[in-house]
């Protein structure tokens, strides 16, 4: 409670259903986006640093038209690679006769594709996103890899009594991406608990800026998801990245430098860099 996490901006407690940590306004800070019941909007918790969140779900447009169900399984995820992280939000109900006692509910509904567009704010892209967002199941969990290896990462989702649903990101326009693997060596293995940072520069505005973006490696995810634990950077138009810094949880501090993009490295604890296939 002392954090802002136990209620949404309304004071109200919540029936939460998935949990998804990313940091999608890029300041450095893990942010949350909780799903919530039928008739219930989700939180997008802002991490404002000490340990205190503010539900802006509202204010970011993240919540708009999903409380006519429950909502489930989602996270953050560049799915056009222009280095701001968007939403993705599986949808369905419990009850499968909920229409008798609820006009506006539905068993089965669509998805929702939220893209964020780089100011705080969130859009609902769901309409436009081709027919995979058309798909109307009942879903639950949703899992986010790049099947296909092709820079852009995919949706799978699992649908309650029905087959999954696996969408493939065919995004137009993509930017640079970087995919990061670690292994440990002194800590755990897949680097679990590791945060990573990385730093890089847009030589198209000119101003020598450099942007940090910040992820972290989970067990899991979301509701009923866990995905791997490789990392996914959209970069935009930043054709390398000036540095990594990989924080392991044991304490230890491994710094990469001039890292080459639109590929998957593996970095391994003391310093090790591998391109992976």
């Amino acid at each position: 409670m002392p954090a802002g996490v136990s209620y949404n901006w309304n004071g109200d407690v919540m029936g939460n259903m998935g949990v998804g940590c990313g940091d999608y306004n890029n300041d450095g800070l893990l942010d949350l986006y909780v799903t919530h019941y039928q008739q219930q909007f989700p939180s997008l918790y802002k991490n404002l640093g000490d340990g205190l969140f503010e539900d802006v779900g509202f204010s970011s447009g993240s919540v708009a038209g999903l409380g006519h169900t429950v909502q489930w399984g989602n996270d953050f995820v560049d799915f056009d690679n222009d280095g701001h992280r968007d939403l993705f939000v599986s949808m369905g109900h419990l009850q499968d006769n909920v229409e008798l006692w609820d006009k506006r509910a539905s068993y089965a509904a669509t998805n929702v594709l939220m893209r964020n567009i780089g100011n705080g704010k969130f859009v609902d892209v769901s309409a436009s996103a081709g027919d995979g967002m058309k798909v109307k199941l009942s879903s639950r969990g949703a899992a986010f890899d790049d099947l296909d290896n092709d820079g852009a990462v995919d949706v799978v989702v699992l649908n309650s009594r029905r087959e999954p649903t696996i969408l493939r990101n065919v995004s137009p326009n993509r930017g640079h991406w970087l995919q990061i693997q670690l292994r440990g060596t002194k800590t755990n293995r897949e680097g679990v608990g590791a945060q990573v940072k990385v730093f890089a520069t847009d030589p198209a505005d000119g101003s020598g800026q450099v942007q940090m973006f910040l992820d972290e490696v989970h067990s899991g995810r979301g509701y009923q998801s866990h995905y791997g634990t490789r990392l996914y950077f959209g970069l935009g138009g930043r054709t390398k990245a000036d540095r990594v810094e990989v924080l392991w949880i044991g304490g230890g501090t491994d710094v990469f430098k001039d890292v080459g993009v639109d590929r998957c490295v593996r970095l391994s604890e003391g310093g090790a860099v591998t391109t992976t296939p």
